[in-house]
């Protein structure tokens, strides 16, 4: 995509994009949707967003942009993109960290293929570059990312090869075995061990390979019946529930969760 007067996207077939008022990009064309209104929904991008500025997950975020700051230091740029970024959390605290830690010179951009996302995610900061734009289809028109943050979402490797150079890094956060067991013990009539993260193959088929794993694993208490109900409705568990399993969790004040995350770096070659 080649910018123009900073109010519009041209598309190397020339197609223009224009800028919305809240200051995002929608660059999913009518052609690319599953359907009318792909990714999640407003209610569920509220409940998350509720539920992560109450600080549940900000274990998450400050080891994330701890390891971000470390892998943009010695860089004269730094190009990152979180691919599925959802409503902005991850990437503004990515940003909070490098501004307070530099000096390295940065460009942060986040797509998302929920539109209520990424208006969500142009509220939070509006110094990033955020985009409605599908994982299958990055809007960089040549190798220029140095790291994509993929956050609980569904890497796409050979679109994320046709936009790194080699060196380029992708660091990947998804559940682990125990992640939200408790909750998961209530909705459900049964219950076994979660499987760990996915498996590396079309990565590795891609040119990626494993550079390290490490584990963030930590408790979290919700309080109230509302910040329970956000919990449930931020995940895929919200589709899956039993009746008598929401019945059960809506008649309770309190609910300690484990939070529990496997964050991966690969590395392309």
């Amino acid at each position: 995509m080649e910018d123009r007067d900073g109010c519009a996207l041209i598309c190397p077939s020339g197609h223009s994009f224009d800028r919305a008022r809240e200051g995002y990009y929608n660059l999913l064309v009518v052609q690319h949707k599953a359907s009318r209104d792909p990714g999640d929904s407003k209610p569920m991008v509220a409940a998350r967003r509720r539920i992560l500025d109450a600080g549940i997950y900000a274990p998450v975020a400050e080891h994330v942009s701890a390891r971000v700051v470390e892998l943009a230091r010695g860089r004269e740029d730094f190009a990152i993109l979180d691919a599925g970024c959802g409503e902005g959390y991850y990437l503004d605290a990515i940003a909070a960290a490098l501004k307070e830690r530099g000096p390295v010179r940065y460009s942060l951009a986040g797509i998302d293929i929920s539109k209520w996302a990424v208006q969500a995610a142009a509220k939070r900061n509006r110094d990033i570059f955020w985009a409605v734009g599908s994982n299958k289809r990055i809007p960089f028109t040549r190798p220029c990312l140095d790291l994509i943050v993929c956050m609980f979402g569904f890497p796409v490797w050979d679109a994320f090869a046709a936009a790194q150079p080699s060196g380029g890094l992708v660091l990947l956060v998804d559940p682990a075995p125990d992640h939200l067991a408790e909750l998961r013990a209530i909705i459900y009539p049964r219950v076994e061990r979660a499987e760990g993260p996915g498996s590396l193959d079309a990565a590795e088929r891609a040119g990626y390979r494993l550079v390290e794993q490490q584990r963030v694993t930590f408790t979290a208490e919700l309080v109230g019946q509302a910040q329970i109900a956000d919990l449930l409705a931020m995940t895929p568990h919200d589709h899956r529930a039993t009746q008598a399993g929401r019945e059960s969790l809506a008649a309770r004040e309190r609910l300690t969760i484990t939070i529990d995350v496997a964050v991966r770096l690969l590395g392309r070659s």
